[in-house]
């Protein structure tokens, strides 16, 4: 814990901080950060006769099932749950090997499209940017709120 001495309001944003910096607050940052690679994503994403897996692609706040330690995580690329129909997404991305039936039947074998990665590595410094102008931004009124009450 960093304690000064003599400037309470030094004090105050010091014990704030932290609760800044949470989960949620982390959260909607990474949610705001990502719609560049989201639309980016679904202009990359192959469009089938359905366009589920198009439609599917978005970000999902309940990722810390991933990763319980990690801070405000998100999931981002085709959505499985929640009536979206992105199940196939996987294997546009990776691709398949050659593939039949139990009766012998060709079913051929995907080649990978791994729209996501290339969609992110389009969008990365646009991701970074805005996730630190979001997060600047809250901090700096946090700032100003607690020195200004102070």
């Amino acid at each position: 814990m960093i304690r000064t001495t003599g400037v309470k309001e030094i004090d105050a944003v010091l014990k704030g901080l932290n609760d800044q910096l949470s989960d949620k607050v982390i959260q909607a940052a990474n949610i705001y950060a990502s719609k560049p690679l989201v639309e980016k994503a679904k202009l990359l994403a192959p469009e089938g006769p359905t366009g589920h897996l198009v439609d599917s692609i978005g970000a999902v706040k309940d990722a810390a099932k991933l990763d319980s330690r990690a801070i405000g995580q998100v999931q981002v690329g085709p959505r499985r749950r929640g009536g979206y129909k992105g199940f196939a997404g996987h294997l546009v991305g990776y691709g398949t090997k050659e593939r039949q039936t139990k009766k012998g039947a060709n079913r051929g074998k995907m080649i990978p499209n791994n729209f996501m990665e290339k969609a992110f590595n389009a969008t990365k410094e646009e991701i970074l940017n805005r996730f630190n102008d979001t997060t600047g931004r809250s901090l700096a009124n946090f700032m100003k709120r607690t020195v200004k009450n102070s």
